[in-house]
């Protein structure tokens, strides 16, 4: 039987073109398939979160580790989406997290339409090891007219932090600036406002050093901090970092030595203002000053008496930020003068009971 016939049949059986065709579909296949291979866009997965495990605080960013990652993805831990996708390369991206209740949490890829990959109870957000804690902070608020400053009162909600518990009058405005020493720029046809806010603050501890931070910022003197306030965001400078027992008054006796001519300054209704003469810092008035001793050439030495706002601590009364105790040092400051003396009596002791309502011992 010949291999084609005079029909053109393959075998007598199979049409000549007909078996062409089948050959060529066959060759087809494995090239359609390297085609695929070579041209498809690849499935995008996840292979790792670092780090694994953080601490809930603000502004947290975890790297993300995967394969075949694009630009426009995004991040949710369950249910919860990251707030930023900062895509570096097919395979990490960076991801910002937005405020998330501690716990595990699955890692999950999308793309535009669904989900892609999933690390399953890979992050885990534990709680602060500290408590969040309050703490009352005098300062003052700038970037003011007077008109706005008016505006300012006790009771006044500050977004995020606290409130304005106490509000004390306009000062010219200047803006302490750290360069070695502690500049002070004025600013021109604004005022600064003094006040004292009460304020939530996470306690961290950075090396062991327990520290009161809001947001990034770690309180202390000259800290600024920006606050939203009804009439605006606001910069606060601190004066002073203080607890939140009660102030209460208390009698204290200083004896202040050093030159003669300073110690003449002291007067009777004299008040320490505190380091920056913020009214509201540290509140101490001069009640009664005794006779000036001469204790040398050019030296003299005075006992002054003074009512401090003080606070009851754990251990001793706290003025200043300060141990207020018999022995202790005692630093007056004024618009006028410096002097540094030490404490000889306080009344009441600070073991004596806190009075009640009525004034009777509790």
């Amino acid at each position: 039987m010949p291999i084609v016939d005079d029909q053109g049949r393959l075998f007598g059986r199979l049409n000549l073109v007909d078996a062409v065709v089948g050959l060529i579909a066959l060759a087809l296949i494995p090239l359609a398939y390297g085609a695929y291979v070579l041209f498809r866009t690849p499935a995008p997965r996840l292979l790792a979160i670092e780090p694994a495990t953080m601490v809930t605080g603000p502004d947290l960013r975890v790297h993300i580790r995967g394969e075949n990652l694009r630009p426009y993805m995004r991040v949710s831990f369950n249910d919860i989406q990251g707030n930023s996708f900062l895509f570096r390369n097919m395979g990490e991206a960076l991801v910002e997290l937005n405020p998330m209740p501690a716990g595990v949490y699955d890692v999950v890829l999308y793309d535009n339409a669904q989900e892609r990959s999933r690390l399953v109870k890979a992050f885990t957000l534990e709680p602060p090891p500290l408590p969040v804690s309050q703490v009352m902070l005098v300062g003052t608020l700038g970037n003011l007219s007077a008109d706005r400053a008016a505006a300012i009162k006790a009771g006044m909600t500050v977004d995020g932090i606290g409130e304005i518990v106490q509000v004390s009058e306009a000062l010219p405005e200047v803006t302490r600036v750290f360069a070695g020493p502690i500049l002070e720029i004025p600013i021109a046809n604004a005022v600064l406002l003094p006040v004292v806010m009460r304020a939530a603050c996470k306690v961290q501890a950075p090396e062991g050093v327990p520290q009161c931070a809001i947001g990034n910022v770690v309180l202390r003197h000259t800290s600024m901090v920006a606050v939203t306030t009804p009439i605006g965001q606001l910069p606060f400078q601190v004066d002073q970092i203080r607890g939140v027992q009660p102030l209460e008054p208390v009698q204290v006796t200083v004896q202040i030595g050093g030159q003669a001519e300073v110690v003449a300054l002291v007067r009777k209704g004299d008040a320490d203002y505190g380091q920056y003469l913020n009214p509201l810092a540290a509140g101490a008035v001069v009640d009664a000053v005794g006779p000036r001793v001469a204790v040398g050439p050019g030296l003299d030495r005075v006992d002054v008496t003074v009512t401090a706002r003080a606070q009851r601590g754990s251990s001793s009364w706290t003025y200043a930020a300060a141990p207020l105790r018999a022995g202790g040092p005692f630093l007056l400051r004024t618009p006028r003068y410096e002097l540094q003396g030490t404490v000889l009596r306080i009344s009441p002791d600070w073991s004596a009971a806190p009075a009640g309502p009525n004034g009777a011992s509790r």
